[in-house]
């Protein structure tokens, strides 16, 4: 019966349009529920009730070993509880049941933690250096970088864009479905528009003729690569856990050995770099595509650095740091009088 109910329930999510990975990550939210829910001997939703929802909260917090081995963040884990409520109100409303008995649970709460893996500028200049754009592949994952830079694209956002969202006469992209399912326009810099045309006309037709013919499973691959803009050597699309795979090589070639999340990191240091150099925090919202300004306020934080930095370069009284010395001998004679 759960499974039936999971089927039609992300079946429910593709028609109201939500993206793949959405749809993708509410099945695996659901996928690891009935697992802890079979070992336990829960088999349809009236056997669960709100304290059994208490007991995999716990589980997730403490018994679930993550890929890594390790335990899950608490973002995760509060993913995967809120996934399996909004499944049991779906079955409330569709009359599966009477009450939602996992709605009752409060969530764990979250510590706001600063962004971690900011690139500097020069540092984003230095990885940008490193693909040899005298080659097919270089001049894409180039191009690749400089859309990542210009708009702060998701991973999952930068692979599922196709031609027809390129505007580069009004240097613009679209965004289709993006995180929430929602839709959105980036603009586009100059420099990345230089380099999606060439690429778009030049490079992109040469890797759609597959230029590696062999390797696995390459004839299933070839020329799959639709309309997609940014495509593989077989000519097909590629996930974006590949994309992270190529970007994470470039940053060691780069010499950024620091923990920076290989695509993440142009996400954070563009959002960063734009609240640095004066852009109001609410067209950044608009940009990253973060519903809540809650969620990009977070990059304020990141300033403060830069603060600390520039009042050392222009308060007059640090200009002058050097220069004033306090009088530690009368200080110590008039504390011995004093005494």
């Amino acid at each position: 019966m759960f499974e039936k109910l999971k089927a039609d329930y992300l079946q429910s999510l593709v028609l109201k349009n939500y993206s793949p990975l959405s749809v993708r990550q509410m099945g695996q939210s659901l996928r690891i529920f009935l697992f802890w829910a079979k070992a336990h001997g829960i088999e349809t939703p009236a056997d669960v009730e709100t304290a059994t929802f208490e007991n995999y909260k716990a589980y997730l917090s403490t018994g679930y070993v993550s890929r890594k081995g390790g335990q899950l963040a608490v973002g995760t884990i509060i993913t995967r509880l809120f996934n399996v409520q909004n499944w049991f109100d779906w079955m409330k409303r569709k009359g599966v049941i009477y009450a939602n008995p996992t709605a009752a649970v409060q969530l764990p709460k979250t510590v706001k933690r600063l962004p971690h893996g900011v690139l500097r500028p020069d540092e984003i200049r230095l990885v940008m250096a490193q693909p040899n754009i005298r080659t097919l592949l270089g001049y894409r994952d180039r191009t690749m970088m400089e859309v990542l830079y210009a708009t702060g694209l998701r991973a999952a956002e930068l692979m599922a864009l196709k031609v027809a969202d390129m505007d580069l006469k009004r240097k613009v992209l679209r965004v289709r479905h993006g995180k929430g399912g929602k839709d959105r326009f980036a603009p586009l810099s100059t420099p990345c528009c230089r380099f999606l045309d060439r690429y778009l006309s030049e490079i992109r037709p040469e890797l759609l003729k597959d230029l590696r013919p062999y390797g696995n499973n390459w004839a299933a691959k070839t020329g799959t690569g639709g309309d997609f803009v940014f495509v593989s050597i077989y000519g097909g699309p590629f996930s974006s856990t590949w994309l992270g795979e190529i970007m994470r090589r470039y940053l060691l070639k780069a010499g950024i050995t620091r923990p920076v999340s290989p695509v993440h990191g142009f996400r954070h240091s563009v959002a960063t770099h734009l609240l640095e150099n004066g852009m109001d925090v609410r067209y950044v919202q608009v940009l990253l595509g973060h519903e809540n300004i809650n969620s990009t306020q977070i990059y304020t934080h990141v300033e403060r650095a830069t603060l600390q930095r520039r009042l050392k370069e222009c308060h007059p009284r640090e200009l002058m740091r050097n220069q004033v010395k306090p009088y530690v001998e009368e200080r110590i004679k008039t504390d011995a009088v004093a005494a």
